[in-house]
């Protein structure tokens, strides 16, 4: 089974494949997927994806109306996501340790004369 995602012209990912399924940002199950053509749940024709391989698809400009995303971040990725605050290991904070004693040392401060 095929699981990727479809992406619009901009690069914004737009919905998720989820074998032949065609799914908004939402979870909602909106169109099928057979090849490169896009068919609404009643069979109806309505779009295509341009050829490319790997599970990600992208809409063709035609299609990109099928699936509109108002340019706003993915949702899972808000924009003023805080950076996580780890503590560094013990070994690594030692490296930098060291690092510094080492570039504070006397022989490796440029010469003056």
């Amino acid at each position: 089974m095929v699981s990727g995602y479809i992406f619009n012209n901009r690069g914004i990912r737009a919905g998720v494949l989820n074998g032949t399924s065609i799914f908004d940002l939402t979870g909602k199950k909106v169109y099928d997927l057979r090849g490169n053509n896009i068919y609404r749940l009643s069979g109806e024709l309505v779009g295509h994806t341009l050829d490319a391989s790997g599970s990600d698809k992208r809409l063709d400009r035609d299609s990109e109306a099928l699936l509109s995303v108002q340019g706003s971040p993915e949702p899972d990725e808000p924009e003023n996501r805080p950076a996580p605050q780890r503590q560094p290991s013990d070994s690594f904070a030692e490296a930098i340790r060291l690092r510094r004693i080492i570039s504070d040392t006397p022989s490796d401060r440029p010469k003056k004369g």
